[in-house]
């Protein structure tokens, strides 16, 4: 590769994420958010002035059941309409409400994603926590028949074994004072480094350890330095392999290092070999910094998951080694809460075994029966076959 294309600017910023914490006294929160938004508006000027795309700006705080009444519902929905209105105020995008981690929590975080686009939140699963698998499979079904599209379900997630501190939605949250993290878009990076590999995988994880660090440095400096003039603590960049559908897609990325197509045997290798360069980044990580699979989020795993390439089943397993979980993988809009409740358990079993933070972004799709086609009209999402669970 050449110095040239190594300096250029591979990465997108996806997220500058500032964590809060809010409490029930409901006259901080006007200043809370307020100055959470003053800081991301500074943050992404100081990155668009260094050459980087900033793509969102936004802010997580603790779980919402330590600030809302959540024994009355109807209260509890009126003051999250509240905070939508700051957060239009404040001209704030995306706001995560935290974790329900009750089963009242999970039934008010239904009304909490219907309220809009601007929040997001998440159910908190346990190991061997049936009770609570079956909330959530029943929120992520509420919330395909409530929401136009299903689409809602991209507010929502289950949640395994995640820590405070990571900037991805939705499975963020905040806990203690406030700070923030950055996440990145790095498709490019990985097309930029695995395929001048030749095939070599050792020399594919060396390369993509290197370009990553390359990019990553100087979003590291920039950060330390907002967070020193603006006295605001740097939780860390979540380096993970964060794909969308404008970037090269993961998948020729992987199959250029010619172990067959994405799903076929070699895929859980390859997945290990990229994790495991992302985790021996010298750079300051938070969050998942893992691999990201999501098959609406990515052209190459779409066409993939339409040829019958992989299951949900090989995602899980991908899991093991790479993290994250499921993400944006649409099932059957009748799938039964059963089966969703299994598939929740599942993946705490590996979450909690393994000791990783694992997620599960399902989009139940009205309608639609395994092997269909979605027919998503949300730029954000690539349409891809129904998968069976």
């Amino acid at each position: 590769m050449s110095a040239e294309r190594a300096s250029q600017r591979l990465l997108k910023v996806r997220t500058v994420t500032t964590g809060i914490t809010l409490v029930k006294d409901e006259s901080g929160w006007a200043d809370a958010i307020g100055k959470a938004a003053a800081f991301n508006a500074a943050a992404k000027l100081s990155f668009e002035s260094a050459g980087f795309e900033v793509q969102t700006t936004r802010i997580s705080t603790n779980s919402f059941e330590e600030y809302l009444p959540i024994d009355e519902a109807e209260a509890a929905v009126q003051a999250m309409h509240k905070i939508d209105g700051l957060l239009v105020e404040h001209g704030v995008g995306l706001f995560n409400a935290g974790p329900a981690r009750t089963a009242a929590g999970v039934a008010l975080a239904v009304d909490f994603v219907k309220l809009g686009p601007r929040i997001s939140t998440s159910a908190h699963i346990t190991a061997l926590d049936t009770e609570m698998s079956l909330h959530a499979a029943r929120a992520i079904l509420r919330i395909a028949k409530e929401t136009e599209g299903g689409e809602g379900n991209f507010q929502f997630c289950a949640s395994f074994n995640v820590r405070p501190g990571v900037p991805f939605f939705p499975a963020a949250f905040h806990e203690g004072a406030s700070s923030f993290a950055i996440g990145c878009e790095t498709s490019d990076v990985v097309a930029a480094a695995l395929p001048d590999a030749c095939g070599d995988l050792s020399k594919a994880q060396e390369l993509l350890k290197r370009r990553m660090t390359e990019q990553l440095l100087p979003v590291q400096q920039l950060a330390r330095d907002l967070s020193q003039e603006h006295a605001l603590p740097y939780a860390g960049i979540d380096a993970s392999i964060a794909p969308s559908p404008a970037a090269t897609p993961l998948t020729d990325s992987f199959e250029s290092l010619r172990l067959g197509k994405f799903g076929e045997s070699g895929t859980l290798a390859l997945c290990a070999l990229v994790t495991s360069a992302l985790k021996e980044l010298k750079v300051d990580t938070c969050g998942y910094s893992g691999l990201m699979l999501p098959p609406l989020e990515d052209m190459g795993l779409a066409r993939r998951a339409n040829e019958r390439c992989y299951r949900i089943n090989d995602l899980l397993m991908y899991s093991a080694v790479c993290g994250l979980g499921l993400d944006t993988v649409p099932v059957p809009g009748d799938v039964a809460e059963e089966r969703l409740q299994a598939l929740f358990l599942d993946i705490a079993a590996l979450a909690f075994r393994l000791n990783k933070p694992l997620s599960a972004r399902l989009f139940p799709v009205p309608g639609k029966a395994a092997g269909e086609m979605t027919t998503f009209k949300n730029p954000f999402l690539c349409n891809a076959r129904v998968f069976d669970v």
